[in-house]
């Protein structure tokens, strides 16, 4: 911390020395406004910003252990120390940064990050400690629960009269200790804590972290990323190839979306072509590029579309191709193609919803269901469901509908009762229907909009909701939880960090001084950004739910490991900003970048 207060206040002796030299003088205001940017960006700031969410955490874990006690169980000692002692790697890692790399570059990427990471570490805890969040027999679970909710409240509201008639000892009403109440004890052990993937997942997390700030430091490590950009490409194709032949439902390899571990060699490539390609780009016929320029990039922007047919990962396809108009827009700055590329990216998007639109709503529109029915015949039955489900999501299709049938008659002849039932007559069909629909797709949706709902603005306290009953609360929907215990103000402020963070990583974008970092920091920042908008909008109902995770929040499988990766790579990025804007205000400096890469014009 010392040395980076030396470092600053060298920096200033020497800006002063060579303004006195070469006869211009710094003024105050710049001076001063110097100051203050070097102590906002200072690695002792960013410290005790990580050790003041540390404190909140230990509160939160504290509010969690009382609200389970409340319920009749305990949470675990073990996972809150281990969950703990995840901000002693985070704190070696800004020691590692500040003195050993001489990191340089924006610490608020970093800051925002963390929190949510924090954030989500404390909605896993208080989910998996939980016993009905995993159980095998959740209805045992929740009365169990309930019993000892019940339990307390007539210890602590009926009088002696009313316990003596229900067998209990008559002793006045009065509040009693919550430890005093009986409970389930956690059967989370240390051994548990070694082989569990929510202990190894964010350390490996870290260790992407590390490797990718490193590599991404290197100036050869670029250059050889741009100039075998389409080679990468295409050997990240190969394994991919083989999660198509190998998912189920948009998942593959056990329950990793395939897709999660090809986001930043995708992102290289198309930013290595795009560097290659973007003055070509410039040169156009009518507004529109020479196909020998363009081809490439429009076979990288369908890319895409493979999981969406493949995999029928809608989500997938909403983040690659709002990465890759990103990476466009900030290549080829000329307004006619922007326009063109723009609109035909909306002409796709629209296309695509028309199709997916339920018929009742395509019929009050003149020629739209003619217009519609092709496209609908393209359209995976998932993704028809997805949109349903957005669009209306209570009321239930009907069993006739193409995109339905299937699901609604394999629930059917599963279960001879509901078989039977169906069988009756039109009227029981329809209650059979709707049965079968909230219990396949529109539970989870559901119910994350029913806890939102009741958090209201402050929430209902951490370990006082129900989002336990949201089947993937710790991933897909780990923002409902989020905001039905800590309310409004607790998905506001996972919102304003992410904010903060995208906001930062165009800063970086902005700041680079070669078209290829530049693209890459866009690149990163984007999926970072469109992947936190298509799960909120999902959860909110605003955007079609996706199955995507919250960057940093939700802690499983690739994606934590893929967003500190990008991390990593951003934080280089800015470290290198930073470093070749010293270089260029230095006398004899030079006014690019120093990595030997074509400077932006």
């Amino acid at each position: 911390m010392l040395d980076n207060a030396n470092r600053a206040r060298e920096r200033r002796r020497n800006a002063s020395f060579w303004s006195a030299l070469t006869g211009q003088r710094t003024s105050k205001e710049e001076d001063n406004k110097l100051q203050k940017t070097e102590m906002k960006n200072r690695a002792s700031s960013h410290l005790l910003v990580i050790l003041l969410i540390l404190i909140l955490e230990v509160a939160g874990y504290w509010a969690v252990h009382r609200a389970a006690l409340l319920r009749g169980y305990e949470t675990s000692i073990i996972g809150a120390v281990r969950d703990l002692l995840m901000f002693l790697p985070l704190v070696i890692l800004v020691i590692w940064l500040s003195r050993f790399m001489r990191y340089r570059g924006n610490w608020i990427l970093f800051s925002a990050a963390v929190m949510l990471f924090s954030v989500g570490m404390l909605i896993q805890y208080r989910l998996y400690s939980d016993p009905e969040y995993n159980a095998r027999n959740k209805a045992e679970a929740r009365q169990a629960k309930m019993e000892a909710l019940r339990t307390r409240y007539i210890i602590e509201n009926y009088d002696p009269v009313k316990k003596q008639l229900m067998g209990l000892p008559p002793t006045p009403a009065q509040a009693i200790d919550v430890n005093q109440l009986p409970k389930r004890p956690s059967n989370y052990t240390l051994g548990s804590a070694l082989v569990s993937s929510y202990t190894w997942i964010p350390i490996f997390s870290f260790v992407a972290f590390g490797l990718a700030y490193s590599f991404c430091l290197r100036d050869g490590f670029l250059l050889w990323i741009q100039r075998n950009s389409f080679i990468i490409v295409l050997l990240t194709l190969l394994p991919l190839a083989v999660a198509v032949v190998t998912s189920s439902a948009g998942k593959a390899l056990g329950n990793m979306t395939p897709w999660e571990p090809s986001k930043i060699p995708f992102l290289l490539g198309f930013a290595g072509i795009l560097t290659a390609r973007y003055k070509d780009l410039a040169e156009t016929y009518w507004g529109i590029p020479r196909a020998r320029d363009i081809v490439p990039l429009l076979v990288m922007a369908m890319m895409p579309f493979v999981p969406f047919f493949a995999l029928k990962d809608f989500g997938q396809m909403l983040i690659f191709s709002g990465a890759y108009t990103t990476l466009y827009l900030v290549a080829v700055r000329r307004w006619p193609q922007l326009l063109l590329f723009v609109g035909s990216v909306l002409l796709v998007i629209s296309i695509l919803v028309v199709g997916a639109l339920p018929r009742d709503v395509q019929e009050k529109v003149p020629l739209l269901p003619t217009v519609a029915r092709p496209i609908q015949a393209m359209l995976p039955s998932r993704i028809q469901q997805r949109f349903h489900l957005w669009l209306d999501g209570f009321d239930p299709p009907s069993p006739e509908i193409s995109w339905w049938k299937k699901d609604f008659d394999e629930a059917v002849s599963k279960d001879p009762e509901l078989k039977q039932l169906a069988e009756q007559s039109p009227a029981m069909q329809k209650i059979v229907n709707v049965d079968i629909w909230f219990d396949k797709l529109a539970f989870q949706s559901a119910q994350a909009i029913f806890g939102i709902a009741s958090g209201k603005n402050t929430g209902r306290g951490l370990g006082l909701g129900y989002p336990e009953v949201i089947p993937i609360a710790d991933s897909d929907y780990v923002y409902a939880a989020v905001a039905e215990e800590e309310g409004l103000l607790g998905g506001a402020l996972v919102m304003l960090a992410v904010i903060i963070l995208v906001i930062a990583g165009v800063r970086t974008s902005l700041d680079a001084r070669d078209m290829f970092t530049k693209l890459c920091a866009a690149g990163l920042t984007a999926f970072i950004g469109f992947q936190a908008l298509v799960n909120v909008g999902g959860i909110l109902r605003a955007l079609p739910m996706t199955g995507i995770t919250l960057p940093f929040v939700s802690h499983g499988g690739f994606s934590l490991i893929t967003s500190f990766a990008m991390l990593g790579m951003l934080m280089a990025f800015s470290h290198r900003n930073a470093r070749d804007t010293m270089l260029a205000k230095a006398p004899g400096g030079e006014p690019r970048s120093s990595l030997k890469l074509e400077a932006v014009e």
